[in-house]
């Protein structure tokens, strides 16, 4: 379905958002909170948990979008009874990893240090993302090094649709230029930093993707159940890349069984 189509019909939800709220000093550095309409109005937080979701679009290395583009991802959340965060960041030719993940950081430490003033509470968030967004939302949960020690205290979960984890060797010349030189490749491979003492990780899976291959869903959840860790893997036939975070719209989102366990998933965490 086309994103004019799946957001158009979001803006029937029953929500309200702040929109345009920088997050650091540059052009492409700026947020958008949305909140359930049930807080009436942004400063009457009730400490409502959090999601931080990023899109994708190959770290800037193939067709992208923005964060205006994925507006029915925060409905649906908000629908759940989350405040959700979506966020722009800097893209490659412009920028590289780990440049690319400081601005993701830099999202999430913001969310943490101001996101009461919009009713979230900051000591339970939910890192969450598509392709190569989940990609990025899975160093920050992964990687120690990257967030605050107070801000990782705050993260409950992970939420990855599609993300890949586990993709070396880089077989494109963008992901190539994106994590170079060669010696630092795995530097940006989630997999390598997983200790299994992460907070539970739902991984999600359309059986028709042919960008992402599955081998990076089953490595990841292998490695986190070897070391000791949560995690929920969900398979579903009859949904490819795209369609896995698509089939969250309101249109259609009761037809698939996506929102359900995501929604189950939430619940058993946050509970």
């Amino acid at each position: 379905m086309k994103l004019a189509v799946i957001n158009g019909a979001a803006k029937l939800g029953d929500y309200s958002a702040v929109r345009g709220i920088n997050y650091g000093p540059l052009e492409a550095q700026y947020l958008d909170v949305y909140y359930p309409e049930s807080l009436a109005t942004p400063s009457r937080g009730e400490g409502l948990p959090v999601v931080v979701f990023f899109y994708g679009g190959c770290w800037g290395g193939c067709e992208t979008f923005d964060k205006n583009s994925y507006e029915f991802v925060a409905e649906a959340f908000t629908a759940l009874g989350y405040v959700t965060v979506l966020a722009d960041y800097r893209l490659y030719p412009d920028v590289f990893f780990p440049q690319i993940i400081d601005d993701t950081r830099a999202v999430v430490e913001w969310v943490k240090d101001n996101i009461y003033q919009y009713g979230g509470a900051s000591d339970s968030l939910v890192l969450a993302g598509h392709s190569a967004g989940a990609h990025l939302a899975a160093m920050l949960f992964f990687n120690e090094e990257y967030l605050r020690k107070d801000t990782r205290s705050g993260v409950r979960a992970f939420i990855g649709f599609a993300g890949p984890y586990d993709f070396l060797p880089l077989t494109k010349d963008y992901q190539r230029a994106v994590f170079g030189p060669k010696e630092k490749y795995i530097d940006g491979q989630p997999i390598a930093f997983v200790d299994g003492s992460e907070p539970p990780s739902l991984l999600l899976y359309g059986e028709l993707d042919s960008t992402v291959k599955p081998r990076n869903m089953a490595n990841l959840a292998a490695r986190i159940t070897d070391l000791g860790g949560t995690v929920i893997t969900k398979s579903y036939s009859h949904i490819d890349h795209g369609k896995i975070v698509g089939v969250l719209s309101r249109l259609i989102r009761e037809d698939y069984r996506v929102y359900n366990d995501i929604d189950a998933f939430l619940k058993s965490v946050m509970n």
